[in-house]
């Protein structure tokens, strides 16, 4: 079911917080990424991730590339503890000196631990024009 206005602007906020950290080199991803089973499954073929530690590594590495995250449609669901987030947005993307904006879709799965939200999983796909499969 949609979740209700609370806990979608308290996902929707837990988004846009990791998506300004993930556009800022040098940024912080311990308390973001800190469940201890958070997995992320990334657009590129191998980019395979579990646990904290691996994430964080991950998500810091990204950061100091220093892309611009968006996400411009969000829409939540929640089921008891567990809420899951379709997230379509972009990533801006500085290529032979040009500017490029690409489509970057997130499924995030979310679990409430003590009152906070927090992510549990990450699924990149970054959409193609035709899809090959």
């Amino acid at each position: 079911m949609i979740a209700d206005q609370k806990i979608r602007a308290a996902i929707v906020a837990l988004v846009e917080s990791t998506h300004r950290s993930l556009s800022t080199p040098g940024s912080k991803f311990d308390a973001i990424f800190d469940a201890p089973d958070i997995a992320i499954a990334g657009s590129g073929l191998g980019e395979l991730f579990r646990g904290p530690e691996e994430v964080i590594a991950l998500t810091t590495a990204a950061a100091a590339r220093g892309l611009a995250w968006d996400a411009d449609t969000i829409t939540v669901w929640r089921r008891g503890d567990v809420a899951w987030a379709q997230i379509l947005g972009t990533v801006a993307v500085v290529r032979h000196g040009a500017k490029e904006i690409v489509p970057y879709w997130t499924t995030g799965v979310f679990g409430l631990d003590d009152g906070r939200w927090r992510w549990l999983y990450w699924g990149g796909a970054e959409p193609q024009d035709p899809p090959r499969v």
